[in-house]
């Protein structure tokens, strides 16, 4: 072997630096020995390792959003169409874009989900493929939400709120209907988590986004002026705190700007003119009361503070779609909002996310939507407790909950997921949404629907009227006439009619609401009158929606029609025929 030497002036320049960076590596590891500064290898390999824990935890959350996504897929296929999704299809279902603009004023929500089916509707139109634009906004939020916890959070939280999106019941029916919530969840967590990344990284571009999000939501869905508001003041509250630069503070205020200008938009077009397409909705204010009753607060009938109380525990029975759980639930929020109020400070969340919220700011967050949903309550202009109208609260529940199950296992991963999972499946077996909240999968495979045509097409001669309401005339109009556009005969009074295949059905009017045993033979013969039907013409009653039993309740309240034969078709959907001396 050969041995060579190079020799180095002592006073050059190559000399000083390599006795430099041999001084420099001799301190940190002096230092380093002594604890006061850690090594420089061993730090790159830590920061290394959290990067590839970091990837391989998102990799596993997107396992789980894969999961949810197949789930939701699934539930999209295996329905029919309730009455609200034909109905929404319809409105859609038009011949130009003007069309589909003045029926969308027919709705009680903003337009955005029915222009999107009025484009989408052109790549087929089976119940998975109209509910597709709902399947993927519900997985994004999902995935947003994650995301957004991530921000906030230690890691357990967000794998907790992760699973209960993922998979509580109520979540994955929503995210599988052609309905707005599922793009209105997934706007307005959008706007949560790209808000967050503007004030943290002090980005006047992310901020842009998160305008533009919370504005999408807004036409997506109205109970989206309340997260706005919520939001609005999140914002605020963290401003004045740490003043973010100009640039920042002018985004969101053009933001802000830019919203309470969609809002007057909204309500001078459409909200202020909903009262003369539903005569029945007086006073607007209290809008959806004729439906919504036991879920707005009447002050000659109800007491605030326990309306308020029921609520609440009603929000979070919705949420997770079961009583007891729901109940547990509640409780689990008011102490994971009460836990934030008592830290100074949050461990974990994204690495290298500065800027970060603190813990009692994020519980007012968490606090504000309820109390704004509140003061609505109080003032008679929205509803509150088990209803879809408040899944906007969900963004704030589902976090709160799973700050609470978190810290009660002191923020390890393993066991707040396994007591999320529990949570899920406890709300999956014994879940007890029904009517109103959600039709129960049981109820609503579309074999049903498949199984009622195909009777009423085989069993209904042409020369007989079918007779319904104006919600199952949607189902009708859906299914009965292919998915196609239908021309629509309005009558005075408020009835409509329509033929498909030959057959004429007529439905009553908006503010007739089900039918029932009390009105249906009434019913009958104002249109036997009104067409001046043959005599000898027979009457089909088809009742879907979100009514049950009608054909029983005419045989018991008139026993001459005791031999009326009914054919259900699950519980939600049946047809019987009315003999024609009712008539």
């Amino acid at each position: 072997m050969v041995s060579v030497s190079v020799s180095i002036p002592r006073g050059s320049s190559e000399y000083v630096k390599i006795i430099g960076a041999q001084r420099e590596t001799s301190v940190w590891r002096k230092l380093a020995r002594q604890g006061i500064m850690a090594d420089p290898n061993r730090e790159f390999d830590r920061r290394a390792g959290a990067r590839l824990r970091a990837s391989l935890d998102e990799l596993a959350a997107a396992g789980v959003v894969v999961l949810g996504l197949v789930w939701r897929l699934w539930r999209a296929h295996a329905t029919f169409f309730n009455t609200d999704e034909a109905w929404h299809f319809s409105v859609a279902n038009q011949n130009s874009l003007s069309a589909v603009y003045k029926a969308s004023l027919t709705l009680a929500h903003p337009p955005l989900l029915v222009f999107i089916s009025y484009f989408w509707r052109h790549l087929g139109t089976s119940e998975l493929m109209l509910r597709l634009p709902g399947v993927v906004a519900g997985t994004v939020f999902c995935w947003v939400f994650y995301k957004w916890l991530g921000l906030l959070f230690e890691r357990s939280v967000a794998w907790v709120g992760l699973i209960l999106a993922g998979f509580l019941p109520p979540m994955i029916a929503l995210s599988a209907e052609l309905r707005q919530y599922s793009l209105m969840l997934m706007f307005a967590v959008s706007a949560a988590y790209f808000l967050e990344r503007a004030l943290a990284y002090q980005s006047a571009s992310m901020m842009g986004l998160s305008s533009v999000c919370v504005c999408l939501a807004m036409l997506s869905h109205y109970s989206a002026f309340l997260f706005a508001a919520c939001l609005g003041i999140y914002a605020m509250v963290r401003m004045l705190s740490r003043k973010p630069p100009t640039a920042v503070v002018a985004g969101w205020a053009a933001g802000q700007a830019a919203g309470v200008g969609l809002a007057g938009f909204l309500y001078q077009t459409h909200i202020a003119k909903l009262s003369t397409v539903y005569p029945v909705a007086q006073p607007l204010e209290r809008f959806g009361d004729f439906y919504l009753a036991d879920w707005y607060f009447h002050a000659g009938r109800d007491r605030l503070l326990p309306f308020l109380y029921r609520g609440t525990f009603g929000v979070f029975r919705f949420i997770f779609g079961q009583t007891a759980v729901g109940q547990i639930a509640a409780v689990l929020f008011v102490a994971g909002v009460a836990i934030l109020i008592s830290d100074r400070r949050i461990s974990g969340g994204e690495a290298g996310f500065k800027n970060r919220a603190s813990a009692r700011v994020i519980a007012v967050l968490l606090g504000i939507p309820f109390v704004l949903n509140w003061a609505a309550v109080a003032a008679g202009l929205y509803p509150y407790g088990r209803t879809r109208q408040c899944v906007f609260l969900a963004v704030f529940a589902l976090a709160g909950v799973s700050v609470g199950l978190s810290r009660i296992v002191r923020n390890r991963i393993g066991p707040a997921v396994s007591l999320a999972l529990v949570m899920v499946a406890a709300c999956q077996a014994f879940g007890t949404l029904q009517g109103r909240d959600l039709l129960p999968l049981a109820e609503q495979r579309h074999e049903y629907m498949e199984q009622a045509l195909e009777f009423i097409r085989g069993a209904v001669p042409k020369d007989d009227v079918i007779l319904t309401d104006k919600a199952t005339s949607f189902q009708l109009r859906h299914y009965l006439c292919h998915q196609k556009p239908v021309e629509i005969e309005h009558a005075a009074d408020g009835r409509e009619t329509f033929t498909c295949d030959g057959l004429r059905v007529v439905s009553t009017g908006t503010s007739d609401g089900a039918l029932t045993a009390d009105d249906l033979l009434d019913k009958a013969k104002e249109v036997r009158r009104a067409y001046g039907l043959n005599p000898d013409a027979g009457f089909w009653v088809v009742q879907g929606g979100w009514a049950s039993g009608l054909g029983e309740s005419v045989r018991r309240k008139f026993p001459a029609f005791s031999g009326i034969e009914t054919h259900p078709f699950g519980r939600y959907l049946e047809v019987f025929k009315l003999p024609c001396a009712c008539s």
